[in-house]
């Protein structure tokens, strides 16, 4: 398989993942509780299978965006895409399928609700690494995808902007139901990625060259 065919692969994945993705963040703003009648709900269920699908495709093309802009993006871009797809599996995947796997379950044979509606302790050293992954992956991400110019100017823009729609987002006064916002914000940023990857022969074209050559063709 040719890197061209790759990448576009690797592009359709983040696009149809994104995708999913944000429908399932848009539906979860319709039954955004966390009690144990919202976790149980036939909505529930379906908006965590919109994310765990949506998750599993964009895990596929992540790399795919990696490894286009890695040799410019550096420690930085590696270090943002390892945090974002561990977010992205722990996230979308791991918590989605606890969804609608275990505590169905665990509801059928529950004797009080707190079973379901408190997470496991154990759980909590992942749940620390994720929202730290989260805030530093986007930021790494984008810095690195600016840094690099491989791809659009505006995807890395666009990252570093879902971490003030986050902070935002989370101000006393703002509706529960926004607080999905800057992921989706962080949705669209992905199909960006995606969207590109389709035809890498423009990034080819688009990107600059390196100093090396730049200084030879002066001389």
């Amino acid at each position: 398989m040719s890197s061209t065919t790759s990448y576009r692969l690797s592009g359709i994945a983040l696009i149809i993942g994104s995708v999913l993705s944000a429908i399932g963040l848009i539906l979860s703003a319709f039954d955004s509780g966390s009690d144990f009648q919202s976790l149980i709900s036939p909505l529930s269920m379906i908006f965590s299978l919109f994310t765990i699908f949506g998750s599993l495709l964009v895990l596929l093309g992540l790399p795919g965006m990696y490894a286009r802009q890695a040799e410019r993006a550096g420690i930085l871009g590696l270090l943002g895409f390892l945090f974002i797809w561990y977010v992205t599996l722990f996230q979308g995947v791991m918590i989605s399928f606890t969804n609608v796997t275990f505590i169905p379950l665990i509801a059928a044979h529950l004797v009080t609700p707190s079973v379901v509606t408190t997470p496991p302790s154990t759980w909590t050293p992942f749940f620390i690494v994720s929202l730290v992954g989260q805030v530093l992956g986007i930021l790494l991400l984008g810095i690195a995808t600016l840094r690099a110019r491989v791809f659009p100017r505006w995807i890395g823009w666009l990252l570093i902007a879902t971490l003030v729609l986050g902070v935002v987002s989370h101000l006393p006064f703002i509706p529960e139901a926004l607080q999905s916002l800057s992921a989706i914000i962080a949705s669209v940023a992905i199909a960006g990625f995606g969207y590109s990857l389709l035809w890498p022969e423009r990034l080819e074209r688009t990107q600059p060259a390196p100093a090396s050559v730049e200084a030879e063709m002066r001389a």
